[in-house]
């Protein structure tokens, strides 16, 4: 294991922006990279995985820059999940900024996100709209996405998201490899605990191209399945529910998902937020929050 800068910084950072790496190409990294370190704001620690990569270019590109606020890391390949985690036990930063290597963070980002979160200290999650390039298509994104929400798929942009590091210590929630969508997999357990938002803004331009890890394979396909099955157990038992609340959602056009689940089904947080409010066919349930 290298570390490239062993005195980020001697003061705890903002953000801890982590970031891995595997065998990225040397015209999307450095790109994504000077993204991040062009950002107005400038309180954060950068921590750089190379998982492993078998291009040498990779760990040259890095070590490339001369900026203290990089720590370069370099581990033997587990895949990105177990990466990831790693990252969050370095990190010292009170809030975690995610990158990916072949994206670019709009120069804005992290200044306006920072702002959000300050002024919303009941949002734990925080990520926004993007830009699908070289297409151009501009994804819109739930400005407050709910539970049932993530039935329909995940409603956060895994590389333009940031989040509260203690918060998910609480609970210890950290990602989980045995998901090839491991970000969605995370987010549909952290909204049973925490609220979540999108800025109503572009904040990253996602790089598409022959070799990008979020294109659906059947693996990935598979595990999407399992988390909205996740979801459902974590809702129900009742078989004829989960049915019900299949076709709501995951099944039906987007006008008739949104009419029939909110008939069928509502969560949300009890007047004193000690409770959550789980309504399933007019039945009101109330749930205490874990501590």
């Amino acid at each position: 294991m290298s570390n490239l800068s062993e005195t980020c910084n001697t003061n705890t950072p903002k953000i801890s922006v982590i970031m891995p790496v595997y065998n990225t190409k040397e015209e999307y990294l450095r790109p994504a990279i000077e993204s991040i370190l062009q950002q107005t704001f400038k309180d954060f620690e950068f921590l750089i995985l190379n998982d492993g990569s078998s291009d040498e270019t990779v760990e040259k590109v890095i070590k490339s820059y001369n900026d203290e606020r990089i720590k370069y890391f370099y581990k033997k390949n587990t895949g990105i999940a177990d990466t990831l985690n790693f990252g969050l036990a370095q990190a010292q930063g009170e809030l975690i900024a995610r990158m990916d290597s072949d994206d670019i963070s709009l120069p804005k980002r992290f200044a306006k996100q920072v702002e959000f979160l300050d002024a919303h200290p009941e949002i734990s999650v925080l990520s926004g709209n993007y830009k699908i390039f070289p297409d151009t298509k501009i994804v819109v994104l739930p400005q407050r996405p709910k539970y049932l929400d993530f039935l329909e798929g995940c409603q956060i942009c895994h590389p333009a998201v940031m989040f509260r590091k203690a918060d998910f210590e609480r609970y210890n929630l950290k990602y989980n490899p045995e998901y090839k969508c491991e970000d969605y997999e995370l987010w549909s357990r952290a909204i049973r605990y925490f609220k979540f938002a999108n800025l109503g803004e572009v904040i990253l331009h996602y790089r598409w191209h022959d070799t990008n890890l979020s294109k659906p394979t059947e693996i990935f396909k598979t595990s999407v399945l399992r988390v909205q099955e996740n979801i459902l157990d974590f809702l129900t038992d009742d078989e004829s529910l989960r049915q019900k609340l299949l076709h709501a959602t995951v099944y039906k056009p987007k006008k008739m998902k949104l009419s029939l689940k909110e008939k069928i089904f509502s969560f949300k947080d009890s007047e004193n937020g000690r409770h959550n409010i789980l309504t399933i066919l007019g039945v009101h349930i109330k749930i205490k929050k874990r501590k």
